[in-house]
């Protein structure tokens, strides 16, 4: 049992920097589909085609708050302009087509913490 243990404590500095790796991939991948669906979205309504969002395209809150923080260099934005640019760029929505409210930003991004950092209201992306 110890030679097990010993070996796990060994493979620990790897595993992690292979988990932290793997995170990092994901959130890029996340933010380039957030990207994406975005442009999808403006080139629609550009165009007139007013057709109902397919749940698959709906960004999730945290890929609306990552893609608008990579949009403005990852700099500290606060709940309340996150809530704005969202809301303004019709990102994301409540199931009831509701807007979004600061207190659904501060719970988001509290829930995924590895995703961001937060100083008061202010909130921008992790650096891992």
């Amino acid at each position: 049992m110890d030679s097990l243990r010993i070996a796990l404590e060994k493979a620990r500095p790897e595993l992690e920097a292979a988990l932290a790796d793997a995170r990092h991939d994901l959130d890029e991948l996340d933010a380039r589909r957030a990207e994406l669906v975005s442009l999808i979205r403006q080139t629609e309504a550009a165009l007139g085609i007013n057709e109902p969002a397919r749940a698959a395209e709906r960004l999730t809150l945290h890929d609306a708050i990552a893609l608008v923080l990579r949009e403005q260099g990852n700099r500290w934005m606060s709940t309340r302009e996150l809530a704005d640019e969202i809301n303004n760029r019709g990102l994301y929505h409540k199931r009831d087509r509701a807007p979004v409210e600061t207190s659904q930003i501060h719970a988001r991004t509290k829930n995924y913490s590895h995703l961001f950092e937060k100083d008061g209201s202010l909130i921008r992306l992790s650096a891992d």
